[in-house]
């Protein structure tokens, strides 16, 4: 007999990373930073790179194309290029790439600019002397003495050349030394001294302010660092990512006092957006200051769409996992007048002269009127929009997206011109990997499933046309609406998802399990949905709507099947079965896990293992199997058991029942359920049949196997109630134990009753001694 570990310590991580083993697998989180959300900040007018202040869940965005943009390799190559007067691929490969030569100064020795050169090599030298940490587990490298001595000579080349672009360099170098080397307050003087007073100064004098502010942090001044680093953010995007971070990683917020610091309405609304982007802050307060001050601050748009996706956070789904529950559900109530307040920002910006684009500001009104379920104004706003040019793709997506949803929410019932339209624009979105898109199109199936079925959705404002009746019964349902709202369901899954390049559907939060659509879709349902997609007149909006399933009828008369073989209504599954293609079953899944004998069961039960049978035979077979016990015929129940058994969790031939399986399961089920009454994992079925075998013979070779395979099922049950029992076990070694005992006792408890047959009655028999030799279980049990 098998035995299967429980091991407590991989239980903690088992509940984090699932071991499955996949028939069809999704490929993993599409989007780290995603949630649900409706709105496309991509809407807004923003600059390269920007897309890492986008709103997220996670304290630091998680961007690839964003963090890895940097525009400061590109502008000092060029400025390199220039002075020197080399093509910039000369200058770029110099300064950063691994297979970097020598081609930039050796052009610069042969024009003579031998200076250049000296700045070159002290640059160098350095880089290598100063190597930070990238990752936190990681050390960094730091040759203080190079250093030092680095420090000085930069300094003394600062106030000594008079090559203005090597003399700025030369001072950005003493800056940055200084607070390498631990001195704010010698790189704060530094900076006044080299670098204030130069007449012309380019991105490198900002590099030079960057070290500067955070000298400032360092010196306990937040304020005027706050404000040096707005400064920094608004004029130098090459220190963009920087300036965030830094205030960003201590925490700091908006503070009244660095506007003092302001010289203009423009260094204000500098302070006013960069505090509006950190965590934690309500930006509508200051995304109003910007506007007032600076109408064209380039992060006005993209403030506006962090908020809308600030609020989504609490006002759409169910509340996420926290800390503080109460804190987020009193968030949750000042959402709503806060969401009110922006719309009505919104709106006025649309006919705001000192603004552009109309065309996102209506877009970003009719959605927050649609969110607040103020349908009539949130077309009227999106009209508006679509009269207006729209500067970029995604606002057109987003456009997209609203007429879907606001169409759903005002239709008062099912039309072939209302599917006539809904398809199209479902089409639209069900192709893309931008996860809001797909969050939107997973909501307008999921509310079209609920109309087909007559059953209210969240849509409909109080007192409307929903509030007048109460969900239908499925029997008020015609079964074309039950079908298509099947296929909607379906079609919002990860698996109708189209495949990747590497052959995957990426899976998002919001998409449903269509497995778990399938297994709670009644069998009436499921016969429903064959019919329909199988009509030979179906129409125009059937046809798409199947496509967008994923589905056809082959697929599903496959799951048909299996849910009657689970249900044991073997001569039902079998006929089913024909219905679908034989080379169905030659294809993968089936080829690659159906690879056993499912009537064969160890030790050595008198069948051949390695025959295999497609799912169409095995249902034929236990038909003419229960025909047979019927009659009073032992062998076939016997049989008829081991082929019950082995489709289920712990059989050689599952996937005659699921299409997936973990080796771990039953063990971790989430969220956490009693397995006692189903079949699949107990296999109560199966050992009923194993007793009928046991009444019927009189063979003790037969009556061996029967009894050893109902102690199977026994088993089965035990690693259930053994699962059920341990699942908020404690992990220290004392408990773990005493678990360890009180389950080894439980085992030979609730086994015994066929062990004890077998020791008793069939002691003798060749498959009892099989039996010996093959299960330590046993053994103990017997005392050998």
């Amino acid at each position: 007999m098998k035995e299967i570990l429980s091991n407590k310590l991989f239980k903690r991580s088992a509940r984090t990373i699932a071991v499955l083993i996949l028939l069809a697998c999704a490929g993993g989180p599409a989007d780290l930073n995603e949630f649900t959300s409706y709105f496309l900040p991509e809407t807004a007018t923003a600059q390269a790179g920007d897309g890492r202040y986008h709103f997220t869940q996670q304290f630091l965005y998680l961007d690839d194309y964003s963090d890895t943009l940097r525009p400061e390799k590109d502008i000092n190559s060029q400025a390199w290029a220039k002075y020197a007067g080399v093509d910039e691929t000369i200058a770029y490969n110099y300064f950063y790439t691994e297979s970097a030569n020598n081609t930039l100064p050796n052009r610069l020795m042969l024009k003579g600019n031998k200076a250049a050169v000296t700045y070159l090599q002290l640059a160098k030298s350095i880089e290598k002397s100063y190597q930070p940490s990238v990752y936190s587990w990681e050390e960094g490298s730091k040759d203080s003495l190079v250093l030092v001595e680095a420090f000085a000579k930069s300094q003394q080349l600062a106030r000594s050349t008079t090559d203005p672009f090597l003399k700025e360099r030369y001072g950005y170098q003493a800056v940055k030394l200084a607070m390498i080397l631990e001195q704010p307050d010698n790189c704060v003087k530094l900076y006044d001294e080299l670098i204030k007073p130069l007449k012309t100064k380019t991105f490198i004098s900002d590099w030079a302010f960057s070290r500067k502010a955070g000298a400032t942090m360092a010196l306990g001044d937040t304020a005027k660092a706050l404000y040096e680093f707005a400064q920094l953010f608004d004029r130098c995007p090459s220190r963009r990512r920087e300036a965030d971070l830094s205030l960003r990683i201590k925490g700091v917020r908006f503070q009244e006092k660095a506007l003092d610091y302001c010289q203009n309405n423009d260094e204000k609304a500098a302070v006013y957006a960069l505090s509006a982007i950190q965590p934690l802050e309500d930006g509508l307060p200051m995304l109003k200051k910007v506007t007032e001050l600076n109408p064209k601050n380039a992060l006005i748009e993209l403030i506006t769409a962090r908020e809308i996706n600030k609020n989504e956070y609490y006002a759409n789904g169910e509340m996420p996992y926290v800390e503080d529950t109460l804190a987020y559900e009193k968030r949750r109530g000042e959402s709503k007048s806060y969401f009110e307040q922006l719309g009505d920002f919104c709106a006025d910006n649309a006919t705001n002269k000192a603004l552009s684009n109309p065309s996102f500001w209506y877009t970003s009104a009719s959605y927050v009127a649609y969110v607040n379920k103020d349908y009539k104004k949130s077309e009227e706003y999106l009209a508006q929009a679509k009269a207006a040019p729209a500067p970029n793709d995604y606002l057109k997506q987003q456009m997209d997206i609203q007429e879907v949803l606001l169409l759903i929410a005002q239709q008062e019932g099912i039309t072939s011109e209302f599917e006539g339209k809904v398809i199209g624009m479902l089409e639209k979105l069900n192709k893309s990997v931008n996860f809001r898109i797909v969050n939107a199109y997973t909501r307008a199936c999921g509310l079209l499933a609920k109309m087909y079925r007559g059953q209210p959705t969240e849509e409909k404002k109080s007192g409307g046309w929903w509030s007048s009746c109460s969900s239908k019964s499925s029997g008020d349902v015609s079964a074309t609406h039950l079908a298509k709202a099947f296929l909607l369901e379906a079609a919002a899954s990860w698996q109708s998802r189209p495949a990747n390049a590497d052959g995957y559907a990426p899976a998002f939060a919001t998409n449903l399990d269509r497995y778990a659509v399938e297994d709670s879709t009644s069998v009436a349902t499921l016969r429903e949905a064959i019919s329909y997609a199988q009509q030979p007149q179906l129409d125009d909006f059937g046809k798409r709507l199947v496509g967008l399933s994923g589905v056809n009828a082959d697929y599903l008369n496959v799951v048909l099947g299996r849910r009657l073989l689970g249900e044991h209504q073997y001569a039902q599954a079998a006929e089913v079965w024909k219905n679908v293609s034989p080379k169905t079953w030659t294809e993968s899944p089936f080829s690659d896990y159906l690879t056993e004998n499912p009537f064969y069961i160890k030790p050595d039960n008198g069948q051949s293992p390695s025959q295999t049978l497609t799912p169409a035979a095995f249902a034929a077979r236990m038909v003419q199997l229960e025909t047979q016990m019927k009659a009073g015929d032992a062998q076939a129940a016997y049989l008829l058991a081991c082929g019950a058994y082995n489709m289920g969790y712990f059989g050689n031939s599952w996937l005659l029942l699921n299409r997936q399986r973990s080796s771990s399961e039953y063990e971790y089920t989430y969220p956490p359920r009693d397995l006692t009454g189903v079949d699949y994992y107990t296999a109560a079925k199966a050992k009923t049949y194993f007793e009928k075998a046991l009444q019927l013979t009189k063979d003790p070779e037969l009556a061996a196997k029967a009894a050893f395979g109902a102690s199977l099922c026994e088993e089965s049950t035990f690693y259930v109630f053994k699962a059920n029992e341990g699942r908020d076990l404690g992990y220290d070694e004392a408990t773990q134990a005493a678990f360890k005992k009180r389950m080894n006792e439980e085992q030979k408890k609730r086994l015994g009753k066929y062990f004890d047959l077998l020791r008793r009655n069939y002691a003798n028999s060749a498959y009892t001694k099989e039996i010996i030799e093959e299960c330590s279980t046993y053994r103990d049990f017997v005392g050998q």
